[in-house]
């Protein structure tokens, strides 16, 4: 049986006494030791704006079982039916939260297609982000839309904000086909978090190793993302210091990511 331990570490300060505060000490998993590797087999294509398409994805590596899921369905057969024209993103998660994702295109058979999607960061705070569809098949003139947006004749799409965004395509016999996009903001843990976390919060005395959690090396800040987001935005860390606004706005943008090692 697993035992729970706690560390506590008290910084005295001139002004009193500051608590870093310390957290249940938890095993951290390194999900890049073992990488979750998807293989999808039993594509079937769609008929012309019908949802008859479909595929099986199976998965290894991680700790099983396995819950598998596309934006819109999810299971844990790896079995997915009823399916309309698109092309998918299929995650597979383990009991562990390790994940693995592919991509998967199930097409109409008589219509129009999608060929690529070329997604451009919408950056921290800003709406500079940008989707570029390239389709083929069908009958043209095609017709796209973002969202719940009129159609237009342009497959660019400008002027985005980060978050999850629908495009469709239409052409003339009526087929359409559809995508979710992710557009990030684009912010590096390299280039812009890591050194953040290294200057104010795994410094000597707190989580640099003497208190959980141990924010030394990139697993245990990845794992740990979520939290460090919500305490450095309500400013309940660093303890005994500040972050400007610019870099908290940095490690929630980072976060909302997916707390990516980029």
């Amino acid at each position: 049986m697993m035992k729970t331990h706690f560390k506590h570490v008290w910084v005295i300060a001139l002004s009193g006494v500051i608590a870093c505060t310390s957290e249940q000490l938890e095993p951290i998993v390194d999900c890049n030791s073992n990488p979750i590797l998807l293989t999808i087999s039993e594509t079937t294509d769609t008929g012309c704006s019908t949802s008859s398409g479909g595929f099986t994805v199976t998965a290894i590596g991680g700790e099983g079982p396995y819950s598998f899921s596309t934006n819109a369905n999810e299971n844990t057969t790896g079995v997915f039916e009823d399916m309309v024209a698109g092309n998918y993103v299929v995650t597979a998660t383990d009991q562990n939260g390790c994940s693995g994702e592919t991509q998967v295109s199930i097409e109409n058979l008589d219509g129009v297609n999608l060929d690529e999607v070329t997604v451009t960061n919408a950056g921290c705070g800003t709406d500079n982000g940008q989707v570029s569809i390239a389709v083929s098949g069908g009958a043209e003139p095609y017709a796209y839309r973002l969202n719940s947006g009129e159609p237009q004749s342009e497959s660019l799409f400008s002027n985005l904000s980060k978050g999850t965004h629908e495009v469709s395509v239409s052409d003339q016999l009526g087929c359409e086909v559809t995508e979710t996009v992710q557009v990030l903001s684009g912010v590096s843990y390299a280039a812009s978090v890591k050194a953040i976390i290294e200057n104010n919060c795994a410094v000597s005395g707190c989580h640099n190793g003497s208190i959980s959690p141990n924010l030394t090396t990139f697993a245990s800040i990845q794992s740990k993302a979520d939290r460090i987001k919500t305490r450095t935005g309500n400013k309940s860390m660093p303890q005994g210091s500040s972050l400007s606004q610019s870099e908290i706005d940095l490690i929630a943008c980072w976060v909302e990511d997916g707390a990516r090692d980029n």
